[in-house]
């Protein structure tokens, strides 16, 4: 995949040294796609849901998946209109957005802080 994204990215950059396209200019831009590709969540709008983050335990502001458990199971972070999948973002007062999917929620590996 990164190949195809990375073949695809190089192919403008040696027409543009053809034209005399700022090739630095065009070579940072290939970079920030690259980066961009490689993190789990863009950059989006977060959005008001209806979702609630618990405020059973001190919460620190930040980003939970909708799957993240309290270690001491006392249920998950995300108490209301939770998706496993998606990407919250919560405050210490139990205010909630949803920024849509992310790709390491659902998973092992999500972010439960």
């Amino acid at each position: 995949m990164r190949f195809i994204l990375l073949a695809a990215l190089i192919a403008p950059l040696a027409s543009a040294a053809v034209a005399g396209v700022d090739i630095e200019a065009r070579v940072e831009a290939v970079a920030q796609v690259e980066e961009r590709s490689l993190l789990s969540l863009d950059k989006r709008a977060c959005k008001n849901t209806g979702c609630k983050c618990s405020t059973l335990h001190p919460l620190k502001q930040g980003q939970y998946c909708g799957n993240c458990v309290w270690s001491n199971g006392d249920g998950y972070i995300i108490t209301a209109k939770r998706v496993n999948n998606h990407v919250y973002e919560c405050s210490p007062s139990g205010a909630c957005c949803d920024y849509g999917v992310g790709s390491d929620c659902g998973s092992g590996t999500a972010r439960c802080g």
